[in-house]
């Protein structure tokens, strides 16, 4: 359905001459991102308004996305996979905030270790998206800036007594983490076996 949609959009543009054939790959493919992430982030702000936790889910999306655009992770083949298991993920996370708002010893150890996890792997790429040199190093950069950032923030909001907002952060970090580590195995040892098996 979403890829029929980015289909369409593409041969509207190159039917009126906006764009040229040899865009298609490109523009199809940046439809299809866009039109996805529009309705995960619908889907999920309407959850979020019905479950009483948009507070949550935003604060929690917004740290996430912004980190996991930098410092990549795992991707799943289909699009459908990724819309569910996204609009899954954050769903479950922002009822985690909303009923359990108060930073505890094992959350607090647990970002220690995601902290790490995210300084030393990101980014990892993947295999529709494969980072040269130059890339890497800017998005281990920019990565780890926003992290830098996100953890000044987590501190910041501790000492206003917004704890919520404190554990949003450590959460998207903690998932982020585990995604980066999922991804780094997928690539590393995963594919690798099915291009030595072929």
């Amino acid at each position: 359905m979403i890829e029929k949609i980015s289909k369409y959009l593409f041969e509207f543009q190159y039917k009126n001459g906006v764009l040229e054939e040899k865009e298609r790959n490109l523009y199809e493919y940046a439809y299809n991102l866009l039109i996805c992430r529009s309705v995960i982030y619908l889907v999920i702000v309407a959850v979020g308004v019905w479950m009483g936790n948009l507070k949550e889910i935003i604060v929690f999306l917004l740290s996430f996305i912004s980190l996991r655009q930098y410092a990549g992770g795992i991707h799943l083949e289909k699009t459908e996979q990724c819309m569910i298991a996204s609009g899954f993920l954050v769903c479950i996370a922002g009822e985690y905030l909303s009923k359990f708002s108060m930073p505890t010893v094992v959350i607090f150890w647990l970002w220690i270790v995601a902290v790490g996890c995210i300084w030393i792997l990101a980014p990892v790429g993947c295999n529709n998206k494969k980072l040269d040199e130059i890339e890497q190093r800017v998005y281990r950069k920019c990565s780890r800036i926003l992290l830098v950032n996100e953890c000044f923030l987590i501190f910041i909001m501790f000492v206003a007594k917004h704890l919520w907002i404190s554990k949003g952060i450590m959460l998207a970090q903690i998932i982020l983490s585990i995604n980066l580590i999922l991804g780094w195995l997928k690539e590393n040892f995963f594919t690798q076996r099915l291009v030595k098996t072929n």
